[in-house]
């Protein structure tokens, strides 16, 4: 009887585990949002993480425009591009 019970929490703790959340803005984070939208070509050649040109780049692919200025490329921007990914 207790194995009964154990399996149900046993299968969710798998399931939390199975998906990681990065923290917004972090390396791990920083990775997936250029895989997910091919920034760099995955060998090294691109922007750096972060930079002016890799967040402008980002904003491309999301949107399908260049920007007028150049994006703030900031914590509340990077929400914004997280909440973004989400949607497709």
């Amino acid at each position: 009887m207790r194995i009964l019970m154990l399996v149900p929490a046993f299968l969710l703790a798998a399931c939390q585990s199975a998906v990681p959340t990065e923290k917004v803005g972090s390396y791990a984070w920083l990775e997936k949002v250029d895989r997910q939208l091919a920034v760099s070509d995955g060998q090294g050649h691109g922007p750096d993480y972060a930079s002016q040109e890799w967040c402008n780049v980002v904003h491309f692919r999301l949107y399908g425009q260049i920007a007028e200025t150049p994006v703030p490329c900031d914590q509340a921007w990077m929400e914004q591009v997280d909440q973004q990914l989400k949607k497709r």
